[in-house]
């Protein structure tokens, strides 16, 4: 894969990445505001108890389909598309089945123990749509990355954010906004993705009965559930804090840190997520195709780019993010904004396994992965257990912070025996420094109101950065004065 290519790929996914993030800086406000503190965090849980149930639901064979769609496409796998397809379609089906029962027995059980909300039965309910749909919708999605088609992807993920943002800003407009309305919304805005992803999906669907494949399902399935398990536990680090001050603390403290987690997750939509999207069914295709240097210097090369821009974006957006925090979302979730430094560098931890743990992705050995989201998961939990009494939601979010450093380090050390990257340390180092330096000068400032200061900020820390982190390293000066050149032959 050609250096044009993956930053094509990448800029699509990147574009969707921030339009969603605009989408979310709209619908944040109107929901926060809208909302009491306690409802907000209700509804983030909610949100965040469906996103994990549809991981675990999924089994990881979104990630199998990545895997071995590039196997079936360069021959190098005795399995055909058609059985791919086949055997796909019928997994996920009952998948989908099967959870979203789970979560029906699951909320109306466990969900009223742990949250007093009188209308929680109504919330399952349409969460329960919303899961079903989810995970359907994840085959299609999956296929579409896999053959490369990431305008169609990114299509879909703008489609299905403008049409949330749409809802929303109806409710407000002309009823009172609610946690139903919410989650209601949410399912709406899926249900149109996903038709719009089937439509381009559905010329190269093949299904057959006969095509069916028991060997290609456990296949998939060995494949699949340690990353399933990986994913799972990942949401679970992100996901027991927020039940342990529930039960902790109160359900005001949730609301602040609530909001101030799920505005710090945009870093996820904008770097994260489109990374992931963009780089895995590059560098699976690359291997079979191309063999283990390209591969290797294609990671390489990724990691140190990934690094040099993440790490100023992430000191960036922790100085300005508690401005902006205010002013979209009221100072009443302020007291939450001491936790986005953190949660911050947690992101950009988990973003470098893109790259780091790629041997094991490619190998298929990822019970290494498991192994080590257990470990995590169980020191998350256990440190959470010492750190909020005594720190409150500071100390829950350290703990995610420190949680992902282990992980990484932990799985690195496996990875590396498969596909070893080369890499320069000294750069990264330095750019950190003189990020956390301009960090901790511009936090001394104020200029005034949030929005002056954010303006004055966000302004003078990119453009301090980006001089020196593109002074600092050639590499990142050829891969911008590269796109500056893609953006000027497109005019």
């Amino acid at each position: 894969m050609s250096a044009p290519s993956a930053i094509a790929h990448l800029r699509n996914y990147v574009s969707a990445g921030l339009v969603v993030a605009l989408a979310g800086l709209i619908t944040f406000p109107l929901l926060t505001r809208s909302l009491s503190v306690v409802e907000y965090g209700i509804v983030g849980l909610i949100m965040s108890s469906l996103t994990f149930l549809v991981a675990l639901g999924k089994l990881g064979i979104q990630h199998s389909i990545i895997r071995f769609f590039s196997q079936v496409k360069n021959k190098t796998i005795e399995f055909s598309l058609g059985q791919m397809h086949s055997t796909v379609s019928s997994l996920l089906l009952m998948l989908a089945t099967i959870t979203t029962l789970l979560w029906l027995i699951l909320g109306y059980v466990v969900l009223p123990s742990i949250i007093d909300y009188p209308h929680i039965s109504r919330l399952v309910l349409i969460g329960a749509a919303v899961i079903f749909l989810r995970l359907i919708g994840s085959g299609v999605t999956n296929f579409l990355r896999a053959q490369q088609r990431s305008g169609i992807v990114a299509t879909v993920t703008l489609i299905a954010r403008c049409v949330y943002v749409s809802l929303v800003v109806l409710a407000v407009l002309y009823t009172d906004v609610s946690p139903f309305l919410a989650i209601l919304a949410l399912f709406v805005a899926e249900l149109i993705g996903v038709c719009y992803a089937v439509r381009y999906y559905r010329p190269s669907f093949e299904f057959s009965i006969s095509d069916i494949s028991r060997p290609l399902a456990k296949a998939m399935l060995l494949y699949g559930m340690p990353l399933m398990l990986l994913e799972s536990i990942g949401l679970i680090m992100r996901l027991s804090d927020r039940y342990l001050i529930g039960a902790l603390l109160d359900e005001q403290a949730l609301g602040m840190y609530s909001a101030s987690y799920n505005f710090t997750a945009y870093l996820d939509v904008i770097l994260l997520v489109a990374m992931a999207q963009a780089i895995k069914p590059m560098y699976m295709d690359m291997w079979e195709s191309s063999g283990s240097e390209k591969t290797q210097e294609f990671l390489s090369r990724g990691l140190h780019l990934f690094l040099l821009v993440g790490i100023p974006f992430v000191a960036i957006f922790s100085l300005v993010g508690p401005h902006l925090l205010n002013i979209l979302a009221s100072p009443k979730y302020s007291q939450g904004s001491v936790i986005i430094p953190f949660v911050a560098i947690s992101y950009l931890v988990e973003g470098s396994a893109h790259f780091l743990a790629a041997g094991l992705f490619i190998q298929k050995n990822t019970k290494v992965l498991m192994i080590w989201s257990l470990i995590t998961a169980v020191l998350n939990i256990l440190l959470n257990l010492i750190m909020i009494p005594k720190f409150g939601i500071v100390g829950a979010a350290a703990v995610t912070m420190v949680s992902y450093v282990v992980f990484i380090v932990g799985v690195s050390r496996h990875a590396f025996k498969y596909v070893p990257l080369d890499i320069n340390w000294r750069t990264p180092a330095i750019v950190a420094v003189v990020s956390i330096v301009v960090y901790f000068l511009g936090y001394q400032v104020s200029y005034g109101s949030d929005f002056a200061s954010f303006i004055a900020k966000g302004l003078i820390s990119t453009l301090a950065l980006s001089l020196l982190v593109a002074g600092i390293d050639k590499l990142v000066r050829e891969t911008a004065l590269l796109m500056f050149a893609r953006l000027s032959a497109k005019r």
